[in-house]
């Protein structure tokens, strides 16, 4: 189940990410994902993770010792669906030049952050999880 006003509050989640610089352990690709299921359905994916980390060193080894991999935390959360099933809210795992990313769906396109902040990315979704509660 997804909040009633879900839409409205995923907006404004990839909003005020727009101008926000890339930040690991503060503001990177898994976290900014993480807020925008908690806008969708209350559900922090990254509950685990947040604080625990501020280097890509850090977070790899954080990630290994807790859910073993990327899919194996967002797997823990949520359940996949096929990628040509995705839908708005629901969360993509991607290729990018600087390794495996995740973003969300919105407005037919995947959101992400870049070094810029949040924007439209073109990627290829390897693995889509679909963001509901329960």
């Amino acid at each position: 189940m997804r909040h009633r006003d879900w839409t409205t509050q995923l907006h404004t989640v990839i909003k005020a990410a727009s101008g926000r610089p890339f930040s690991w352990g503060e503001f990177d690709c898994c976290l900014f994902a993480a807020d925008c299921c908690v806008a969708v359905c209350g559900i922090d994916p990254a509950a685990p993770y947040r604080g625990r980390y501020t280097t890509a060193v850090g977070a790899k080894r954080v990630l290994r010792n807790t859910h073993g991999s990327l899919e194996g935390a967002w797997d823990a959360c949520f359940q996949r669906v096929p990628v040509n099933m995705r839908q708005r809210g629901d969360v993509v795992l991607f290729d990018s030049d600087n390794g495996r990313c995740v973003g969300v769906v919105w407005a037919s396109a995947i959101w992400a952050v870049t070094e810029e902040g949040v924007h439209r990315v073109r990627a290829e979704p390897l693995a889509c999880w679909r963001v509901e509660h329960g």
